[in-house]
C-alpha cells in the first residue's frame, strides 16, 4: 500500500474504580491511513487494553462509514471492501464492564475518474464514420480531489412509538482526532424529528461519548401538542431544533396549540458538555410520561460550528498516469498521453476500451464506441412510383461533404443536391450515390427505385369552351393535375398514356379531327377544323369515338357526344 500515515486515534474510557479502557484500530499490516481500489478486500484489526494490558474479554462493533455495521463481535478481525469511492472513517467501539472506547482510522478508496471529457476529432453533427477512417480518441483527464462529507444523522427506517417508554438514537462522530468539547460552542443545534399530543410529558435528553449529558426539553406542564398525531397512522412529524441562540424553550408559555416546528433554546447549557470527546456516538433519548397519548420519533441530526467543520475537513488529491494509459480495440495506434488513432474495419460499432491508473495504484476504465456509417440516401421509400412522377434524392449520409448522384436511367449524373428526377419509362432503376467526407474517404450507397406506369383513368366530357379565357379552351378526356407531365403543357402526353387513336365528328358524320396511333404527343381538340387553329367549327354538338392505350397494358374506349360552346 501506498501513501500510508500512521496516526492512531484513541478515546479513552475510565470507570468509577480507576480502571481505564482503550482501543486501537488499524488497517493491514498495522496503519491507521490507507489507500486502496475499490471493491478491495481490507483486512482491519482491533485490540482493546484494560489499564494498558491487552484484554481479549471486550467487545467490539465496527462501523464502516459505508453503512455496514458489525455489532457485538468478539474478536477484533474484520473483512471487508469498499463498493464507493472517496474518504471513509471506519471506527470501532469497544466495550467492557460498563466502560467504552473508541478508535478510528482513514480509508481513501480510488475515486474513479471523470470521463466525460472524451473527445473526437470528428463533427459534432457526425453519426459515424466512413469506413476506412481513422478517428483521433482523445481522454483528457484531471487529477480527482475528494472530500470526507459526513452525514451526523440518524434517521429510523419507519417512525418509532415513543408511548409510555423511550426512544434513543445515536449519532457516531469521526472527523475530529483527539478533540473535546471545550465550551460548546462547537455545536450549532441538534435536532430531534417528532409527534406527541401534550409536550409536557416529553423529556429529550442529549449525551456525549464519555456518558455526561444535558437536558434538551424537560418535562413541564404544557399541554400543546408537538407535530400531529394519527389515529391509524404514523400522523405528521415535526423537526425540533434545540440550539443555544433562540429566545424561547419548549417549556416556555406560548399561546401555539400545536407547537410549530423551528428552533428553541436548549434548557441546558451546551457548555456543559465540556469535556466530552467529539469522536463517538453521540445519542438522544426521547421519553415520555403519558398513557393516554400516541407520540413517535423518527430523527436525530447534529450541526456543528461551521469554522469546526472546515478546520478538521480531510481531502484527498489523486492524479491519474496517462504516460501509462492504454487503448485497445480494432485499429488501434499507440496510446500517448491519452490519445490514439483508431481505424474501425467493419460497419457498424465497434467497441473499444480505455485503461488508466491512478496513484493509488487503482485501474479504472471506460468503453466508448464509434460506428462505421454506410452511406444512405432518402427519396426511393416503400412504395412505388409512378412513370413521369418527381423522386426528390437527398444524401443523409452525416460524414458525407460532397455527393455524387447516378440515376440508372442514362441521364447524366449528378453532384451535390439534386433537382428532383423523374423516370419516363417503366422498369427497376438502380440509383447509386457516392459519398465523400471531408478527409476523402469514399463509399456508396445503391438502391433500386421501381418505375411503374399510373393506372389508366380518363374523365368524362360534355361540354367545352375554345373562346380563348384559358379554362377548358381544349377538349381533352385528361386531367392536367393528376395525369399530366409537370410542365404545364396541354400538348404533353400524360405519363401514363402509351397512344390515342379516334376521332371528331359532326351531326352530319363528317370527320373534323382525327387521332392516329403515330401522332400520341397530340391529344387534344382545339375546336377548329383538323385541329389547326385556322378556322373554328361552330357551336353545337359534336360526337367522338376515341380508344386509350395505357402504358400498364390496359384501354379505355369512350363515345359519346359534347356541345362546343364559344361566347365568352
Amino acid at each position: 500500500m501506498k501513501h500510508l500515515i500512521i496516526i492512531i486515534s484513541l478515546l479513552i474510557a475510565t470507570a468509577a474504580s480507576g480502571q481505564v479502557l482503550k482501543t486501537e484500530l488499524t488497517i493491514g499490516e498495522g496503519v491507521t491511513k490507507a489507500d486502496i481500489c475499490k471493491n478491495k478486500a481490507v483486512a482491519f484489526t482491533a485490540k482493546a487494553y484494560l489499564d494498558n494490558v491487552e484484554t481479549t474479554e471486550a467487545t467490539f462493533s465496527m462501523d464502516f462509514d459505508d453503512g455496514t455495521i458489525v455489532n457485538n463481535a468478539q474478536e477484533g478481525t474484520f473483512n471487508h471492501s469498499f463498493s464507493h469511492d472517496g474518504i471513509f472513517m471506519p471506527m470501532v467501539k469497544a466495550e467492557y464492564n460498563g466502560l467504552t472506547a473508541y478508535a478510528k482510522v482513514t480509508v481513501q478508496v480510488g475515486k474513479s475518474p471523470d470521463f466525460s471529457g472524451f473527445k473526437t476529432d470528428l463533427d459534432e453533427n457526425q453519426m459515424g464514420v466512413c469506413l476506412g477512417e481513422s478517428v483521433v480518441l482523445e481522454m483528457p483527464i484531471a487529477s480527482a480531489k475528494s472530500a470526507y462529507n459526513p452525514s451526523y444523522t440518524h434517521t429510523e427506517l419507519l417512525p418509532q412509538s415513543i408511548y409510555a417508554k423511550e426512544w434513543t438514537a445515536a449519532v457516531r462522530v469521526k472527523q475530529f482526532d483527539n478533540q473535546t468539547v471545550a465550551d460548546g460552542s462547537e455545536f450549532e443545534s441538534f435536532t430531534v424529528r417528532l409527534n406527541h399530543q401534550k409536550s409536557g410529558e416529553v423529556k429529550i435528553t442529549l449525551s456525549c461519548p464519555n456518558g455526561k449529558s444535558i437536558v434538551l426539553k424537560d418535562f413541564s406542564t404544557s399541554d400543546y401538542k408537538l407535530g400531529l398525531t394519527g389515529k391509524n397512522d404514523f400522523g405528521t412529524l415535526y423537526n425540533y431544533t434545540f440550539d443555544q441562540k433562540s429566545a424561547t424553550t419548549l417549556n416556555a408559555t406560548i399561546s401555539d396549540t400545536l407547537l410549530r416546528e423551528g428552533a428553541y433554546k436548549s434548557e441546558e447549557d451546551f457548555a456543559l458538555l465540556a469535556g466530552c470527546p467529539l469522536n463517538g456516538d453521540w445519542s438522544v433519548t426521547v421519553k415520555t410520561q403519558s398513557l393516554d397519548y400516541d407520540g413517535y420519533a423518527e430523527q436525530f441530526a447534529i450541526a456543528f460550528n461551521s469554522d469546526l467543520i472546515e478546520n478538521n475537513q480531510t481531502f484527498t488529491t489523486q492524479t491519474y498516469d496517462t504516460r501509462r494509459a492504454v487503448w485497445t480495440g480494432t485499429g488501434v495506434s499507440a496510446t500517448s498521453e491519452g490519445k490514439c488513432e483508431v481505424t474501425p474495419q467493419e460497419y457498424g460499432v465497434t467497441r473499444y476500451n480505455y485503461l488508466i491508473n491512478d496513484d493509488f495504484g487503482c485501474f479504472h476504465d471506460t468503453t466508448v464506441y464509434v460506428e462505421v456509417e454506410k452511406p444512405s440516401f432518402e427519396g426511393i421509400g416503400d412504395t412505388t412510383t409512378f412513370i413521369g412522377d418527381e423522386v426528390e434524392f437527398k444524401d443523409v449520409t452525416t460524414w458525407s461533404v460532397h455527393s455524387h448522384w447516378i440515376y440508372g436511367d442514362k441521364t447524366p449524373d449528378e453532384d451535390g443536391n439534386p433537382a428532383p428526377h423523374a423516370y419516363y419509362e417503366k422498369g427497376v432503376y438502380t440509383v447509386i450515390l457516392q459519398s465523400t467526407s471531408a478527409t476523402g474517404c469514399s463509399d456508396r450507397d445503391t438502391q433500386r427505385i421501381n418505375i411503374v406506369p399510373r393506372p389508366l383513368e380518363i374523365k368524362e366530357v360534355n361540354i367545352f369552351t375554345p373562346n380563348g379565357d384559358g379554362q377548358n379552351d381544349i377538349f381533352t378526356f385528361f386531367d392536367p393535375e393528376d395525369s399530366f407531365l409537370k410542365n404545364g403543357g396541354l400538348t404533353q402526353m400524360p405519363a401514363n398514356i402509351r397512344s390515342i387513336k379516334g376521332k371528331i365528328y359532326n351531326t352530319y358524320g363528317q370527320t373534323i379531327y382525327k387521332w392516329n396511333e403515330v401522332e400520341a404527343s397530340v391529344f387534344g381538340w382545339d375546336g377548329t377544323i383538323d385541329n389547326k387553329g385556322s378556322r373554328d367549327c361552330p357551336p353545337g354538338t359534336y360526337y367522338y369515338d376515341i380508344i386509350v392505350y395505357g402504358k400498364d397494358g390496359n384501354s379505355v374506349k369512350r363515345s359519346g357526344s359534347i356541345y362546343l360552346y364559344r361566347e365568352k
